[in-house]
């Protein structure tokens, strides 16, 4: 295996990550609460779950916020895929803003679980330094957030610095897992452009060096908006172009 390091130089400003250290349910509705007063700032989309059974009668079901919590005399279950809704005028009908998220933490300790482990979540960020840095004159972006394991040891101590996992652990086999930013786009391609000439600028679609382009200062300006949770992952390549974790940094 030749040096890491050097074979990093391949493409050595567009493996920069930016990730969060917990995928707790409840962290994720505070890092990312929306804006009451101005709308669009929020989350668009989570999925998220505690425990796991198969029971077809909820013993609570929000079909509006997505929820589910299942009980029984073994185990208790709680599920959330909330997608937002949109009326005619573009008003979101079922935004997790104050009330939503309320009603998502009353749900979730009524299931018994402590916390929910995040599979996936979308939010809307208002950034205009995002723009900058990418070169459009944009304030608006979509950021699409995915549940990953671990790389190795070294984000590995990261996920550890924090007490939010181990409840995580206890309910859901979480195990050592991290939210990485997968897409960056600006929500005026997703607005006027099909799906299919969309440019984000950043993404990651799988395990190869050309599968991941997010630039350094793109990551590292991503990165402010997760708090304590923030972590910067650098990758390189091996001699079959994979990735492999050289790095990381709050």
């Amino acid at each position: 295996m030749s040096d890491l390091t050097n074979l990093a130089d391949i493409l050595p400003r567009r493996h920069r990550v930016a990730s969060m250290t917990t995928n707790s349910l409840r962290e994720a509705l505070d890092i990312f609460p929306m804006d009451d007063q101005e709308f669009p700032y929020g989350i668009t989309k989570i999925n998220a779950w505690a425990s796991d059974i198969e029971d077809p009668d909820p013993t609570y079901n929000n079909k509006e916020l997505g929820i589910e919590v299942m009980k029984d005399k073994k185990t208790d279950s709680f599920k959330l895929r909330h997608l937002i809704k949109f009326d005619n005028d573009g008003n979101p009908e079922n935004p997790i803003d104050k009330s939503g998220k309320k009603e998502i933490l009353r749900a979730l300790d009524m299931s018994g679980c402590e916390d929910a482990s995040v599979s996936l979540i979308k939010t809307i960020v208002r950034d205009q330094e995002i723009g900058n840095y990418s070169e459009i004159n944009e304030e608006l972006f979509h950021l699409t957030m995915v549940s990953d394991p671990i790389d190795d040891s070294k984000d590995r101590a990261m996920v550890i610095e924090h007490h939010v996992n181990d409840s995580l652990i206890k309910y859901n086999s979480f195990k050592y897992r991290i939210l990485h930013c997968r897409e960056a786009i600006d929500r005026k391609q997703e607005l006027t452009i099909p799906r299919s000439r969309q440019k984000p600028i950043v993404y990651w679609r799988g395990s190869t060096a050309l599968s991941l382009n997010s630039p350094i200062k793109l990551a590292q300006r991503i990165k402010s908006h997760f708090g304590e949770y923030g972590l910067l992952k650098q990758y390189g390549v091996t001699e079959e172009l994979k990735l492999v974790l050289l790095s990381v940094s709050r």
